[in-house]
């Protein structure tokens, strides 16, 4: 099948493991929640595999994007769960992945998950996608599926929604703020990397849990003071090594805290899937969700991984997944 833009073109046709991208071009009619119009309107899609297959689409926290399944050289994010014979099977299902708006550069700063799920449509319109089987998403993804169940339940058969709540938790969103504000200073210092930087410092201990730093770190002192310690070390090197437009990273952190979703709008089949550790959607939110979803199942992990759960516990979160897509 081929698939075509105003300026892109590509031939989706694949066989498995193999993947296309595509630029799709939102309608000039475009609007985001807050009024404003996108400078730069389009969506970025990965699809793997063959679109005649039944449609996946798979999205995940707000440093996921396109690259689902490629290889570890590829940076493939979920590789481990998305590929042939997997959880996410590649014999069996096309899947679609895409980058988050805003793209770097874009001059609107304020967008919602019911921007993205509209988005998509608009991007499963082009690929010629005229219901989705799965939504498989988890954190922010899981949030955009959330909403993209809500508002466009004729083009989803099952929703899948991991370590995603149906709106932020103060908390979380407390932390979220202290970040931001890193970011706005260090961007009042002209230093945006370093604000960026140490604000994924601070992201990187709300996704562990602290029985896991406590296993993976010690306290020892450094021989001077204000040398780091090794946990420090660890997140310094985590910190350095993120990539992320400083004003992109406002916008799409502040995205998660303006989330908000009625489950009880939600009437598509739907697998909730939440860690008993994690401190961004805690389990009592992640319970809420589930219950008042009205065809749910839910599950619950005890992990040490916290919000990253559904990275690092791939092998217990995989056979969840797979046998809610392979159910009637």
């Amino acid at each position: 099948m081929s698939v075509s833009t105003k300026e892109n073109s590509a031939d989706c046709t694949q066989k498995a493991e193999a993947f296309c991208d595509v630029t799709v071009f939102l309608p000039k009619e475009f609007t985001l929640d807050s009024g404003e119009s996108l400078s730069r309107p389009e969506l970025r899609v990965r699809v793997y595999g063959d679109l005649e297959k039944p449609a996946v689409v798979v999205t995940g926290g707000i440093s996921a994007g396109r690259k689902v399944a490629d290889a570890k050289d590829g940076k493939g994010w979920w590789r481990d769960l998305v590929h042939s014979g997997g959880p996410i099977n590649l014999d069996k299902f096309c899947v679609i992945g895409f980058d988050f708006i805003p793209n770097v550069g874009e001059t609107a700063r304020t967008v919602s998950t019911v921007d993205h799920a509209k988005a998509l449509v608009d991007a499963l319109n082009v690929l010629d996608v005229k219901k989705v089987y799965a939504f498989v998403g988890a954190s922010y993804g899981g949030m955009i599926g959330l909403a993209f169940a809500q508002h466009f339940p004729e083009r989803l058969e099952k929703l899948c929604a991991i370590s995603a709540p149906g709106k932020p938790h103060p908390s979380a969103t407390a932390l979220r703020g202290v970040q931001r504000r890193i970011i706005d200073f260090a961007l009042k210092n002209n230093d945006p990397k370093a604000g960026v930087a140490l604000a994924r410092q601070l992201a990187m201990v709300t996704y562990r849990t602290a029985e896991e730093f406590g296993e993976r770190f010690d306290s020892v002192a450094g021989e001077a003071a204000g040398d780091p310690y090794d946990v420090c070390e660890y997140l310094i090197s985590r910190g350095n090594a993120y990539d992320m437009d400083a004003t992109r990273y406002l916008t799409l952190s502040d995205s998660i805290d303006r989330h908000r979703v009625d489950p009880a709008d939600v009437s598509v089949n739907s697998l909730i899937i939440a860690a008993t550790s994690d401190r961004l959607a805690p389990i009592d939110d992640m319970r809420r969700l589930a219950s008042e979803i009205a065809k749910s199942k839910f599950v619950e992990i005890d992990s040490l991984y916290g919000h990253d759960t559904f990275l690092k516990e791939v092998s217990v979160i995989g056979p969840h997944i797979s046998s809610f897509l392979e159910e009637k």
